[in-house]
């Protein structure tokens, strides 16, 4: 697997391995480089999984290169991608973190049997019930998909990838839900819920999950928490507004993201309130004006379903001309030859 990983690698970036690299890992003289999403929403990436091992990589002391691609750069790949020296090639957090405990980058080495238990039942619960909850939001509910999820996986692609990426992300998603109805979201919402409880009862008042020292723990909870809080999904934002009843984790999140991550964003300063009108015509004026412009969700999805018609339209017409040229070429060809 790891061989395959190298060989579609070099097809991708072929320069990759050429080139000279000065981040170096703290026990070892390989040079390593994360090839990664680009940053959005005020955190250094918007894709949870290369954000937990951005965020497992800088808690562990581990220096490193960042490598900043495009979703249809990365869309061969399990992300993000490792890259340690000249040859070594791996795709996909787990098998990075995996790598770099064997490294003797291990997070994890402190703790007790017991701890390292819990580390194993609170990461499972994260990237599977928060996960599934998480996917819900982006790909099952129209105005997340539409106005955030799908421009940034479009952003610095170029067409056909444009349209064709997040085309196939979102039937990808939608079947690995199983089409699942309002009614299963609201419950889905709800297990999110639980799952942020248990999470604010074990971390308590300490800075980390375990005390003073970060574990795994923190990293993974970090990545997941944090696109959860800072994505600006239109009103309502279901997630962010779950977690915000947890100040102890809007903190946690806040404090690693401005200490190791060097960025700080002011999560309650995120969207400015809007001035409230000053006489009753104002207000009337503003309320149908308002009206008119609003639609609803019905008439969105419709328009949205209709401009994804004819945009599929487009590339299908654009590859039958491509393709039928081909044809005419290689018969002219085969005719010339014959």
């Amino acid at each position: 697997c790891r061989r395959g990983a190298e060989r579609l690698f070099e097809q991708v970036f072929p320069w990759a391995l050429e080139e000279s690299s000065v981040g170096m890992s703290t026990r070892s003289s390989k040079p390593l480089r994360l090839f990664s999403l680009p940053p959005a929403w005020g955190l250094p990436t918007w894709h949870p999984d290369c954000l937990k091992v951005q965020a497992y990589m800088r808690l562990a002391g581990v220096r490193f290169d960042n490598d900043q691609s495009t979703s249809a750069a990365m869309a061969s790949y399990d992300t993000p991608v490792l890259v340690s020296g000249e040859e070594t090639v791996l795709a996909g957090s787990d098998e990075i973190i995996t790598f770099l405990k064997d490294e003797g980058h291990d997070l994890d080495a402190t703790l007790g049997n017991q701890d390292k238990a819990e580390v194993f039942a609170f990461c499972s619960m994260v990237e599977g019930q928060l996960l599934t909850v998480m996917h819900y939001d982006w790909w099952m509910v129209d105005d997340n998909y539409y106005e955030v999820i799908r421009p940034i996986y479009t952003a610095g692609s170029s067409f056909p990838a444009s349209m064709l990426l997040p085309w196939s992300m979102s039937r990808r998603m939608r079947a690995r839900l199983g089409h699942p109805s309002a009614e299963d979201g609201e419950q889905l919402y709800k297990q999110a819920a639980t799952c942020y409880k248990a999470l604010d009862a074990r971390l308590g008042a300490q800075p980390f999950f375990f005390g003073d020292a970060p574990s795994s723990l923190d990293a993974i909870v970090f990545a997941h928490l944090a696109t959860h809080l800072y994505a600006p999904m239109p009103s309502p934002a279901r997630l962010s507004a779950l977690v915000q009843e947890h100040p102890n984790l809007c903190a946690f999140v806040e404090r690693i993201n401005s200490k190791y991550m060097n960025v700080s964003l002011g999560l309650f300063s995120r969207r400015a309130p809007e001035p409230t009108p000053t006489t009753a015509e104002e207000a009337a004026k503003k309320e149908k004006e308002e009206g008119k412009k609003e639609r609803t969700p019905k008439e969105k999805a419709r328009r949205r379903r209709a401009r994804d018609f004819c945009a599929a339209g487009v590339v299908l017409t654009v590859g039958f001309v491509l393709i039928s040229n081909w044809i005419t070429v290689e018969a002219a060809d085969t005719g010339g030859g014959g």
